[in-house]
């Protein structure tokens, strides 16, 4: 880890703890971690980073049992040690697997907590797979809408599209999980590690503020041709073509060794405005790294979505998209107001504050 990074990573839940132990290793020279979790257990397997059991007078290390609002409170209980954990930090990237109890209610309370002290946080949270009811699925998609209120940025990655239909279930949550660890260690790199064109945690803050709920894919490739096939890989990903609204920005990390070419660059960079607006806003960054890239060419692709109405510079007519700033525009002066400071009230995952008609999309106009 850079001696002087500011950035720290934090995993939420048995999984979460999981993935960003994962990134860890894969970062290989050293991140700054913390780990929270209600289940005593998951401390038990933490061999990076430092481990943190909230809520455990309420719960006794116990975990949360898929409750949203226990575990929330449970964070709560522990908001000093949580605070402790940030200390010195600027930037966090935030891991969590959105369906069960801690997942949703610690990462809610976590980002609350960080947006107190003023640090961006950016989000990557997985989604249930369809399979696993409809229960765990709204758990999910209550928290959701939550979690981009709080976030700076929010990426959420359904299970079902990380993993193969014929995987067995412990080669699909293997692959989801080394998937995902695989493409933040990229995406940590590309922020840690000096380029020709960097992106450093300053630049960053800048383009993640307030940016909204996003996409994320990765791709890899060697050969003569190795940027045609990283453009065609995004650009066939389920995660970068299945949004809830048009593009209003792009972020987009290359990194290779010393033999990355001007014309590689280029042909990504064209590939994705081409696809996603050529008129939104685009940042680039690289990295070149001889030891871990050399003949390799891989490419982080972020896309954040337009906060309702139109793509930037963009004719269209605009979209209906379920989304923070949609919520927040129809049913914010409903809900805030003298109780702007109060705790949402939080039922089976949705927020009961926000009224029927909005959390349902019913229209109710002429």
């Amino acid at each position: 880890m850079n001696g002087s990074s500011t950035m720290i990573l934090i995993g939420v839940g048995g999984a979460g703890c999981s993935i960003a132990q994962e990134v860890a290793r894969g970062f290989g020279d050293g991140v700054r971690l913390a780990m929270f979790d209600t289940d005593a257990a998951s401390g038990g397997y933490a061999a990076e980073g430092e481990f943190f059991l909230v809520g455990g007078d309420r719960l006794s290390g116990q975990g949360s049992g898929g409750d949203i609002v226990g575990a929330r409170l449970a964070a709560e209980d522990s908001a000093e040690a949580i605070d402790a954990a940030f200390e010195g930090s600027r930037l966090a990237v935030v891991v969590t697997c959105l369906g069960g109890g801690t997942g949703g209610g610690a990462t809610l309370e976590t980002l609350k907590r960080l947006s107190r002290h003023g640090i961006p946080s950016i989000v990557f949270a997985t989604t249930p797979f369809a399979f696993e009811g409809e229960k765990r699925l709204k758990n999910a998609r209550g928290i959701m809408s939550m979690i981009e209120e709080e976030a700076s940025a929010a990426f959420f990655l359904p299970l079902d599209k990380l993993v193969g239909g014929e995987d067995n279930m412990n080669e699909a949550l293997a692959r989801a999980r080394d998937t995902l660890s695989s493409a933040i260690s990229l995406f940590w790199r590309l922020v840690e590690k000096p380029g020709y064109i960097k992106l450093d945690e300053e630049r960053l803050r800048q383009i993640i503020s307030d940016a909204g709920r996003g996409r994320f894919a990765v791709a890899s490739a060697t050969g003569p041709d190795r940027a045609k096939k990283v453009a065609d890989a995004l650009l066939s990903s389920p995660l970068l073509s299945d949004g809830s609204g048009p593009v209003k920005s792009i972020l987009c990390g290359v990194l290779a060794g010393d033999d990355l070419r001007l014309s590689e660059i280029s042909d990504i960079a064209d590939t994705l405005k081409s696809a996603f607006g050529d008129k939104c806003a685009f940042d680039l960054a690289t990295v070149n790294d001889e030891e871990n890239f050399a003949g390799r060419l891989s490419t982080v692709a972020m896309m954040f979505e337009t906060a309702g109405g139109k793509a930037a510079g963009s004719d269209e007519a605009p979209q209906r998209t379920r989304h923070r700033h949609r919520v927040s525009s129809s049913a914010g002066s409903l809900v805030k107001g003298r109780f702007k400071n109060a705790e949402p009230t939080v039922w089976n995952g949705e927020n009961l504050d926000i009224p029927t008609y909005v959390r349902k999309s019913i229209n109710i106009g002429r």
